[in-house]
């Protein structure tokens, strides 16, 4: 054998050298990814991931248990493994599902959380909406938020004192949960630049003329007619001028307007109002 073949045959042996080594070092990268593996699905089924508490904050309309109990998760169990039932929780490390049950089904819920945390405990961390008003939709009392979404159909009458009304609307439809559709497109925004006009002139002022509005009406789109205390109704007009007609309004309702005096203050026949006392 020459040179140049024993040089060749080094060559060949110490390639061959070169790939058992790799495949050597290849195999031992797999069995330690294995084992790592292994080790932590063992630590993540172990007792110390086993829930001993479900925490829940936020909540002031829904009790801590029914949120509980809508969740559907229940104590004792391996966090991990609850985790597992849905792929896409244990890449976000939050149960989604979960919080889409919740909110889909507690309508005053707006936002919610629902994540694992230290000391075996699930936290459950909810948003509620804040009830607006009434909306009277052909004889149903609609209780709704300012987003105008619906929160519950109010059937006792003193849980309906406690709101003032929109009349005078219809509703293309609605679902609890969901904002409500109105034909209107402009009824929500009107009604809310209106009540922000009337508490920004209520401000400065001990008479308090929003905590007395008892319905409005928006039937006529971009006007308000309010009513009082049942008893004094305020046909406001357009949206012009709000805060002057309502600063008006509150002069004759404090000065000249009687405790008991029913009637209608407008606005609209011309440059000057009048109030027409009820028969």
């Amino acid at each position: 054998m020459n040179n140049s073949q024993k040089k060749n045959l080094k060559t060949t042996n110490d390639k061959k050298k070169k790939k058992y080594r790799f495949k050597i070092r290849r195999l031992k990268k797999l069995f330690t990814f294995v084992l790592i593996v292994t080790a932590v699905v063992l630590f993540a089924r172990s007792s110390i991931f086993v829930v001993d508490n479900i925490k829940v904050t936020g909540n002031k309309k829904y009790q801590a248990n029914e949120i509980i109990l809508r969740s559907g998760l229940v104590t004792g169990q391996n966090v991990f493994k609850m985790l597992g039932e849905k792929p896409k929780n244990l890449l976000t490390l939050k149960f989604g599902d979960k919080e889409k049950a919740v909110s889909m089904s507690m309508p005053y819920i707006s936002s919610i959380s629902i994540r694992p945390s230290l000391s075996k405990t699930i936290k459950i961390k909810v948003t509620e909406r804040t009830p607006f008003c009434i909306l009277d939709n052909k004889g149903t009392s609609l209780l709704i938020d300012k987003q105008g979404c619906a929160l519950e159909v109010l059937t006792n009458q003193n849980e309906k004192k406690k709101y003032f009304k929109i009349i005078g609307n219809s509703l293309d439809s609605f679902k609890l949960g969901q904002e409500v559709k109105f034909k209107n497109k402009d009824t929500l925004n009107d009604l809310m630049s209106f009540c922000n006009a009337l508490t920004k002139n209520d401000k400065d002022s001990k008479l308090k003329l929003y905590g007395k509005l008892t319905a409005v009406n928006m039937s006529d789109p971009g006007t308000v007619t309010a009513i009082f205390e049942n008893r004094v109704t305020v046909k406001f007009g357009d949206m012009d001028d709000l805060d002057y007609k309502i600063g008006f309004f509150r002069q004759l309702f404090v000065n000249n307007i009687t405790a008991k005096q029913k009637g209608t203050l407008d606005f609209t026949t011309g440059r000057y109002p009048f109030f027409a006392p009820a028969e």
